[in-house]
């Protein structure tokens, strides 16, 4: 009896499952133990793939043995024949059975194959099967969906063998159609939950009803949630899983996408289900709603199912279902009667994902058959600080993927300086800047907004609309440098009416219709056959202010932030073959509250925009940190990956890290496996790691990190590195410590300006930018007040940069905004960003949370989110007041004796200067004696001068005509006053004060950058002995030795300011980093009679040439004088006086008496007349005093005699209150008389502040000396005299200091030297006109008329500076704190033929004073009291030698 039973239930139980084979696994058989014996053979059938799996069970074993590459078997829908090969959807197999081995090929309608590979030791029986997960060999899948998505869309297939040499010597066990769930060997089910992620997209469904879904069919609100069948592509079943902004027990906010209204608990209505209600986002600008609030419990971990609740009116309640087709949701305070629902995530097509499901059709890349949904853009969205972007993918670390290691290490360009454009043909990249359509909307009237006529009503967008008639834009580029609206520059203030967060009106009352204009862009993107099967982005660098994107007039995605990357996954949006991209970016919106910077306020895409394919399973981000020892040396190296599996496709992944040195050598290399389905992070560690080369600014000693994915097969996918150095930042007490080290920050303040396109700055001028800093010994870059190009940070990176990296943070006109609770959001979001795409970046010293935003209360949330994701110091300055988010103080443009108060530091911090040594016009005043207190100090970590370039661009309407510059020469540079009213100063429009540039728009080397190169030198040379030729070297890098394999040791010898040696030393001992030391010269020159021998000390770079040493000079030519110094080499004489700013002691010139070498002179009432040594006639004459007029061989050497002259006025004169004076009330105290061989005259002067006597001596042979007694009453801008010379006198050479202008507080950086210029070429062009051109410490000047053939020499006894220039300066000199607001350019001026000249005895210093800082210090304020003396010794000569050129 037992046995019977027994047996009996067996044939239920098979009974059972044969009944479920029919029922869930109807096989269709198409052969049955064909064998085709070697001939060709095509069959045909329809097929599901979603449904149905082809298989094929071929017996190998009687294949051919003499045979190669049998093409066993083929399926797709072109078999192809004997010569076929590529651009076709098919997959062929061939078989060579004396080595067991199955070749497999598939095409994916491409010339190559997307997957290829030799399967060994298969024999036998074997099965193939294909179905919507891929293609499977003996159970094992061997080739994934995404590599065959055109075949997987196949509604027909063809399967045979037809193709190559080789036909078929198999037999077909079984060739069938199977129509169930069993796929690949394995049991799948159709639905697949997934674990919910904020910011993701999904179909929420109850657990026992995974075919059915929460639902609402219109955008209203009240509409109750109705569960349904499963539609993929319906937006009004998909849901948005949000991080909510208000509660942290209930986290989580959904968003239907149809709708954009948040799933609502409505607990505080009995009468009502839950429904869709107005976001908490949105109501009322931002209100918590805790029916909103969700929470979820999970039910099952295997299967991902949750139960979903919210706590209101004091309850929770659960969500529930009834299990009604069509029912409505429920809810519940009883949780075991709560209903668990799981999420299914909408994949990019809008559809399902998780049910193994792929395929795609018309080349549409993504594998989906229909576009994706991501609904639509709201024009209220601009005026919402909630709402910072829609679709746009989270930040990540740059980097540019390949399809291999070796197709990347080709793109050798790009692979060693990853600044440079992507080769398109290696990588996996396309570049989208160039011409683009463009068309522009302005903001005609603040009620043009939200009007059907406003372009947020536009079909600008249509994938065929019709845009020929459209105009050309150049993309990046700001589009007002395009003529098209007008640039505006507003400091401290917003172009647009202060009403958050609303942006759309202009302030009309100073000049600004635009009420927030709008610019369209259109064009066409290619995608290439090889991106069929990949994920596909699109890349935008920079684009202000707030940007749309549609593909193929879809909507895409949102994005503001105008200075971080927005990328947008536009897979299954684009085809391959042509494809329609359409930009619409608004001037303004709430996020330009959060762009208040000192700057031009431009519009458009200002950055570069790309396109990157990747394969859909793909390492989306990577966080590279080191665990070192303390001087960076040795430790270990962990690579973060994160692998982006946002399809929750069920894959394995083979993750490699590498780690080469600078010759490219592997030091270490480690992998890991990801398996899974679902996003995840995968850390490889390299340990034991010794002998690093560190990175610093000094030496910037880079590895590169390679990153490589292999798919399950093991075949190289993707590929990109990341140029990476070792260096460690710490700060130890009130000190900054990098790599164990002390350093000082040398810095700068940078603006994103070109000249020619606004704020779109071009490689070119990013690499002269960074070049010239390293040239002038600056070492950090502070991104003043945004965060750069991805490329620019590669560029700081190589050449040696530290970065004070800065977010687009700055709400200076509204500070209260950054401790809005509602402007949380948007703060953090810019904070993290910037900080999650930087973070690899060697080259950041410490982050810096924004710019003068007050207290900014939400800069702690944000210091707290930042820490997250890195480590290093957090910097903001609140005006001197201690933060508690800020790792260090700082204040903006201290006195040097503010400065010196802080040497300890600051409320226990290092003390940093964000900004200081304010650049405006003739500026860096004092520079010396800031750093005299920095580098003795123990707290003060150095500052950044504001700031680098001067903002000013070419006029857009002379631009778009080709015209640049004036006919005489000046740029077409223009100005805030330009286009704005200064009445409105308080607003913010604040005239020329964007222009505070050490450099000129066009990045000209200045006086002000020789300055600064000096005072922030290395090096220091003291001590020289004229006996010895020996001087001290003081090494003052932290970390670079002065070695004969880096540097060279030269110098020069000039005697009067002509080169006379120029030698180096051949050899020296090592002066490592730190120490000092005393080297000697060998000058082989020997002092003779009265010349004066000056000496120029410099240390010189040197190109390396060890192995494994990176070129640290890859900024400079071989030999250039990175630092240097001037001493005398014959003794000084100071019976003149001692001058300031000296290398060594440096007396000022004494005039030798003179004797005429000849000629002969008479007077004749108030004129001297004679004839010089060379037979030369000359001419004098006087009237009460004045020199009216001054021959030379007939020909006039002066427009205009000698005066008193105090006209002086500099941007950093605006707070001096300044008296001028060009002429005085002259009277005769000695009259002109003979004496001797001599005449001789005295006059006095009374002039505004100053009374002056001027004792003229005049010689036989034309020679005259003016010995002037200057007596001062009160402090002036300037003491000398002016004077103007003859039409013609352009050609100059002078001996004093240069070559550039320099002031007496200004002139550490230029040198005695003897140099050769023109006239015209003396114009310092500052943006607005002013006093320049001043050289100190002159000792000859030598004026040539080429034209008639005539030269003035004038040589000079005691203290004296000098000036030349066409333009009279009472046009700028004005006398009050003026010249910001007053409206004038270079190009205004007219140019005079005469020659204005200034002899000063002195001239004010400059201070730093245009904002803040010192006026002037005492040591350069000119006297106000006592005498003070020089002597100018005027020559006329004949000029015949001299080449002569009309001019």
């Amino acid at each position: 009896m037992k046995t019977y039973i027994k047996h009996h239930f067996a044939a239920i139980i098979t009974l059972l499952v044969l009944a479920a084979t029919q029922a869930f696994a109807a096989e269709t058989n198409f052969l049955s133990n064909y064998t085709p014996n070697g001939s060709s053979f095509s069959e045909q059938t329809t097929i599901d793939f979603q449904k149905q799996t082809f298989k094929a069970v071929l017996d190998l074993s009687t294949c051919k043995s003499t045979t190669e590459h049998e093409n066993v078997l083929s399926i797709g829908d072109d078999l192809q024949g004997t010569t076929g090969w590529g651009y076709a959807n098919v997959i062929h197999l061939f078989y060579t059975k004396r080595s067991n081995t199955l070749q497999v090929n598939c095409f994916n309608g491409g010339k190559d194959p997307t997957y290829r590979k030799d399967h060994t030791n298969i024999s036998g029986e074997t099965t193939i099967e294909l179905n919507s997960n891929g293609l499977y060999l003996n159970d094992t899948k061997i080739c994934d969906a995404s590599n065959i998505s055109n075949i997987l869309s196949l509604t027909s297939i063809k399967y045979g063998s037809t193709q190559g040499s080789t036909r078929s010597w198999a037999t077909y066990k079984s060739v069938s159609l199977i129509t169930k769930e069993t796929t690949g060997g394995t049991t799948t089910p159709t639905t697949t939950f997934s674990v919910p992620a904020y910011g993701s997209t999904y179909y929420i469904c109850p657990a026992g009803y995974p075919t059915r879904c929460f639902t609402v069919s219109t955008s209203n609100n009240d509409e109750e949630i109705t569960v349904t069948a499963k539609s993929d592509g319906n937006t009004g079943q998909q849901w948005i899983t949000k991080q909510g902004n208000y509660s942290t027990t209930y986290p989580w906010h959904i968003v239907n996408v149809m709708s954009s209204l948040a799933l609502d608990m409505a607990g505080n209505n009995t009468n009502v289900m839950p429904l869709q209600w107005t976001s908490e986002n949105d109501y009322n600008g931002g209100q918590a709603n805790a029916n909103q609030e969700w929470k979820f419990e999970e039910v099952d971990a295997t299967n991902h199912t949750y139960k979903i609740y919210a706590y209101t009116q004091n309850k929770t309640y659960y969500l529930t279902y009834d299990g009604t087709n069509g029912g409505k949701l429920g809810r519940t305070t009883d949780s075991s009667s709560a209903t668990a629902f799981g999420f299914i995530k909408a994949d990019a097509s809008g559809g399902s994902t998780g049910g193994g499901t792929g395929g795609g059709t018309g080349g549409s890349t993504g594998g989906s058959t229909t576009s994706p949904n991501h609904g639509s853009f709201s024009v209220n969205w601009i005026k919402d600080q909630s709402k910072v972007s829609d679709h746009k993918e989270d930040a990540h670390a740059t980097f540019i993927p390949y399809a291999s290691v070796d197709q990347m290490k080709a793109d050798a360009k790009h692979y060693a300086e990853p600044w440079q454009l992507p080769d398109e043909s290696k990588a996996e990249y396309i570049n989208l800047n160039g011409t683009w359509k463009f068309k522009y909307v302005p903001g005609t009237s603040p009620n043009f907004w939200g009007s059907s006529s406003s372009p947020g009503a536009s079909e600008f967008q249509g994938k065929d609309y019709d845009d020929s008639g459209w105009k050309n834009i150049r993309v990046p580029l700001s589009w007002e440098m395009a003529n098209y609206g007008k640039p505006v520059y507003t400091n401290v203030g917003y172009p647009f009416k202060n009403n958050p967060p609303n942006a759309n009106t202009g302030m009309s009352d100073y000049g600004v219709e635009d009420h927030n204009a709008t610019g369209f862009y259109r064009r066409t993107i290619t995608i290439p056959e090889t991106w069929k099967d990949k994920r596909v982005f699109v890349h935008f660098d920079g684009v202000y202010s707030a940007a749309v994107v549609w593909v193929n007039g879809k909507y895409v995605g949102y994005s503001q932030d105008s200075n971080t990357d927005a990328e947008f996954d536009i897979t299954g949006f684009v085809t391959t073959g042509d494809n329609q991209l359409s930009v619409r970016v608004y001037r303004w919106c709430d996020g330009s509250y959060l762009e208040g910077q000192d700057m031009w306020h431009l519009s458009g895409i200002h950055r570069d925009v790309y396109l990157v394919a990747t394969p859909k399973v793909f390492v989306s981000d990577h966080y590279i940190t080191s665990s070192l020892s303390s001087d960076a040396t040795s430790g270990s190296m962990s690579v973060k990956l994160t692998v982006d599996n946002r399809n929750t496709v069920s894959t394995t992944k083979t993750l490699l890290v590498s780690l080469l040195d600078a010759d490219g050598k592997q030091i270490a290399t480690g992998t890991q496996t990801y398996t899974g389905t679902s996003t995840a992070e995968n850390t490889i560690t390299l340990s034991g790691l010794s002998n690093l080369h560190p990175w610093s600014a000094e030496d910037p000693y880079l590895y590169t990190v390679v990153v490589s994915q292999k798919d399950e097969n093991g075949a190289e996918e993707m590929a990109f590195s990341t140029k990476y150095g070792f260096k460690t930042v710490k700060i130890s007490g009130t000190q900054l410590l990098v790599n164990g080290k002390r350093i000082f920050v040398k810095g700068v303040n940078t603006q994103d300006t070109h000249p020619e396109y606004g704020r779109a700055i071009d490689m070119e001028t990013m690499l002269k930018d960074i070049k010239m800093m390293k040239q002038a010994n600056v070492n950090t870059i502070r991104t003043s007040h945004y965060p750069r190009q991805p490329k620019m940070y590669a560029m700081m990176d190589a050449f040696g940069m530290y970065c004070v990296n800065e977010a687009n943070v700055e709400c200076h006109y509204n500070q209260g905004l950054a401790s809005d609770n509602s402007w949380k959001t948007a703060i953090t979001d810019r904070e993290v960003r910037m900080v999650k795409r930087d973070r690899n970046h060697p080259s950041v010293l410490f982050w810096s949370l924004g710019n003068e935003c007050g207290a900014a209360s939400n800069f702690s949330s944000a210091k707290t989110e930042m820490k997250k994701y890195d480590s290093r110091p957090i910097f903001y300055c609140n005006e001197d007041n201690n933060v508690s988010y800020s790792d260090l103080h700082s204040n903006m443009y201290p006195t040097v004796d503010a400065t010196s108060s802080k040497s300890s530091g600051a409320y226990g911090k290092p003390y940093f200067i964000c900004e200081y040594a304010h650049a405006m016009g003739q500026a860096v005043g004092n520079l010396k004696e800031y750093w005299d207190v920095i580098e003795n100090s123990n707290g003060i970590i150095g500052g950044c001068i504001w700031d680098w370039v001067d903002q000013s661009v070419y006029d857009p309407a002379r631009l778009v005509n080709g015209q640049k510059k004036s006919a005489n020469g000046f740029n077409y540079w223009v100005s805030g006053y330009d286009y704005n009213s200064t009445s409105g100063v308080n607003q913010g429009f604040q005239g020329n004060f964007l222009n505070n540039g050490i450099v000129t728009p066009d990045r000209t080397w200045t006086g002000k950058l020789s300055e600064v190169k000096k005072v922030y030198q290395y090096v220091k040379f003291s001590d020289f002995n004229t006996s010895a030729n020996s001087v001290n070297i003081a090494n003052k890098y932290a970390f670079m030795p002065i070695s004969s394999d880096n540097f060279e040791i030269g110098y020069r010898v000039m005697k009067d300011g002509y080169l006379v040696e120029n030698g180096k030393l051949e050899s020296f001992t090592t002066i490592n980093a730190g120490s000092s030391a005393t080297v000697t010269l060998p000058i082989r020159t020997s002092v003779e009679g009265s010349a004066e021998y000056l000496v120029n000390v410099e240390l010189r770079v040197k190109k390396p040439t060890k192995e494994n040493v990176a070129d640290w000079t890859s900024w400079a030519e071989e030999g250039y004088s990175i630092a240097d110094a001037q001493f005398s080499l014959s003794e000084q004489d100071t019976s003149n006086g001692t001058a300031m700013g000296t290398d060594g002691t440096m007396g000022f010139p004494v005039l030798p008496s003179y004797t005429s070498a000849g000629g002969s002179l008479k007077v004749e009432g108030n004129t001297i007349t004679g004839t010089d040594n060379n037979g030369k006639e000359y001419s004098i004459s006087f009237s009460n005093g004045k020199m009216m007029s001054w021959t030379y061989d007939g020909k006039k050497l002066i427009a205009a005699g000698p005066d008193f002259n105090s006209y002086r006025d500099v941007d950093n004169d605006r707070w001096i209150s300044s008296s001028y004076s060009s002429s005085s009330s002259i009277s005769v105290t000695s009259a002109l008389r003979k004496s001797s061989n001599n005449a001789t005259m005295s006059v006095e002067g009374s002039a505004t502040g100053c009374n002056y006597t001027t004792n003229y001596t005049f010689y036989p042979d034309g020679t005259v000396d003016m010995e002037v007694i200057f007596s001062p009453s009160q402090s002036l801008a300037r003491i000398g005299l002016g004077m103007q010379f003859a039409s013609g006198f352009e050609n100059v050479e002078f001996y004093a200091r240069g070559p550039r202008s320099n002031y007496s507080d200004r002139k550490t950086g230029s040198y005695l030297g003897r140099f050769t210029t023109t006239v015209d070429d003396m114009v310092d062009e500052m943006i607005h006109p002013q006093t320049f051109g001043d050289h100190e410490d002159l000792r000859e000047l030598i004026l040539t008329n080429k034209t008639e053939g005539v030269q003035l020499g004038v040589k000079v006894g005691g203290r004296a500076s000098f000036s030349l220039s066409h333009y009279d300066e009472t046009q700028w000199c004005k006398g009050t704190d003026n010249m910001w607001k007053q409206k004038l350019h270079w190009y205004d001026l007219t140019r005079n033929s005469q020659v204005y000249a200034h002899f000063d005895y002195m001239q004010r210093g400059l201070g730093n004073n245009s904002c803040g800082g010192d006026q002037t210090l005492s040591d350069y304020v000119c006297p106000s009291w006592g005498s003070y003396t020089y002597t100018l010794r005027f020559k006329p000569q004949s000029a015949e030698s001299v080449n002569v050129v009309a001019e």
